[in-house]
């Protein structure tokens, strides 16, 4: 093998890395993206978007019969973007800091698997299931509604509200518990007390549930309620139970939101101050926090914005040695 091949044959590689760090970067890049990848992730959200808005109409007869072939193309069209938005996903994504240390085959395969490429991969499934099987065009409709899923690629505030669940996932599941407990003693009184007098609605305790759902939950259809005085005032009772306990999983997540993005915030914060502690932040610095910011779901303006402000009040600290 000569000289100038080795060298062809060593700058492939490098070709490749290349073309999939670039890919990535646009795919995945969040942090001062360029124009050319924020264009790329605006058209595939308005391509989502129409997508589930033509799934929507072509629910309506009139709509799918007129517009049959129109429909079909764009689908067509919809799903082979989507195709070729998921098979660069799947190669570029071995260029993640996540996937560093696992082999190229392994981290595809981790990624594949992980929650963000399997809604990828519900958005292609009609095109796979089409292939093979014949499904119900409302199952495949119910599919392509799905893609809106997608959006949590290009919106990561969607990320803010996952992680507020997970810490808070015991205590609104200890609410759940309770409201559940509560839903099926007041179904149990309710057959008790109503269940003679109303047998096709508090016959069974399982179909006062209805009723007892409807009414803990403060919605009340009024297509089933009770007549004998004894049952109205457990309705009401039940009631008056339902208006506080229905709004304490929403409180829990309120509160929780707001101290999330406190410690975020008070995190970033802390990392500008110990950057600061010469006086100035130099690029690779402000870099770095850039990044930071991005992770932590920080808008722009605000993370400039805490930038300015400490370095205003770091201006006006006093020297612990000197005193000025």
């Amino acid at each position: 093998m000569t000289e100038s091949t080795l060298v062809a044959a060593k700058k492939k590689p490098l070709i490749v890395q290349s073309y999939r760090a670039k890919a990535y970067q646009l795919l995945e890049g969040h942090s001062n993206i360029s124009f050319v990848a924020k264009s790329i992730n605006l058209l595939l959200i308005i391509l989502i978007i129409t997508n589930v808005i033509a799934a929507i109409f072509e629910s309506e007869s009139n709509y799918h019969e007129q517009y049959l072939v129109e429909f079909a193309v764009f689908e067509f069209i919809s799903l082979s973007i989507f195709c070729i938005e998921y098979c660069l996903r799947l190669w570029c994504c071995v260029e993640s800091k996540a996937y560093s240390h696992l082999s190229h085959t392994k981290a595809r395969i981790k990624y594949v698997f992980s929650p963000i490429a399997l809604i990828d991969l519900i958005a292609i499934l009609p095109f796979i299931i089409a292939m093979f099987f014949s499904i119900d065009l409302r199952s495949l409709r119910l599919i392509r509604v799905l893609r809106l899923l997608k959006l949590t690629h290009y919106f990561k505030g969607f990320n803010i509200f996952i992680a507020v669940i997970a810490k808070e996932l015991k205590s609104i599941t200890a609410a759940m518990m309770v409201m559940v407990f509560l839903i099926v003693i007041a179904a149990s009184l309710m057959h008790a007390v109503e269940g003679k007098i109303q047998p096709e609605t508090f016959g069974s305790i399982l179909r006062s549930l209805w009723w007892s759902v409807v009414t803990m939950t403060t919605v009340g259809y009024g297509d089933v309620v009770p007549v004998t005085p004894i049952g109205k005032v457990i309705a009401t009772i039940i009631m008056l139970i339902g208006v506080g306990l229905v709004a304490l999983p929403a409180g829990m997540l309120a509160a929780r939101f707001g101290e999330e993005l406190r410690e975020r915030k008070d995190n970033l914060d802390s990392k500008i101050k110990i950057a600061l502690t010469d006086g100035y932040i130099d690029q690779e610095q402000y870099q770095e926090l850039a990044k930071l910011a991005d992770r932590l779901e920080i808008d722009p303006d605000d993370f400039k914005r805490s930038i300015a402000q400490l370095k205003q009040g770091n201006h006006h600290e006093k020297c612990p040695h000197c005193g000025k």
